[in-house]
């Protein structure tokens, strides 16, 4: 009984929809395949298919609504400008959303900022907000205009090595 009672909320609260991708209160994920009376029926990206009875979901995290942000950083050598780094990828963002095929999936474009400083690298957070599941996409993309400008520019990814200065 505890099982169909929680669904009615969940199904009420229209917490998830067969197509969707949610993470259930556990370690339980996948797209939704089926959802009957008592259960909802959950296919891992692997291929296992799961049976989660309602009152055992707990919170559900929804992957598949609306829209994702999708963020990744980029290692570039210290040395690097970093104005023109953020400039270079601003330029490659409005690129892609001028793009006939990846421009439909961009809801906002590629931007990029200095986001740290380590040790001999700058670490460039980039991020663009596409809709669920085209994230994939759009940074394979993103990465390889980003490396194409990059070569141009004649700036290579940090390697994590650090230059050692001597007074010789």
């Amino acid at each position: 009984m505890r099982d169909v009672i929680a669904g009615v909320f969940y199904l009420a609260e229209d917490a998830f929809r067969i197509g969707e991708y949610i993470e259930a209160g556990g370690n339980t994920k996948g797209a939704v395949e089926r959802i009957t009376l008592r259960t909802v029926a959950l296919r891992h990206h692997n291929g296992p298919l799961h049976f989660v009875p309602y009152g055992a979901l707990g919170t559900v995290r929804n992957t598949s609504r609306d829209w994702v942000i999708e963020k990744f950083n980029l290692p570039l050598p210290i040395d690097v400008d970093s104005e023109k780094v953020r400039k270079l990828i601003k330029k490659v963002g409005e690129e892609m959303m001028a793009d006939p095929e990846i421009g439909r999936l961009i809801m906002e474009p590629l931007k990029g900022k200095l986001y740290r400083v380590d040790p001999g690298v700058k670490i460039f957070r980039c991020k663009f907000r596409t809709a669920p599941g085209k994230q994939f996409d759009v940074r394979a993309q993103a990465y390889k205009r980003i490396e194409a400008a990059l070569r141009k520019m004649e700036v290579r990814f940090a390697d994590g090595r650090l230059p050692v200065l001597t007074n010789a």
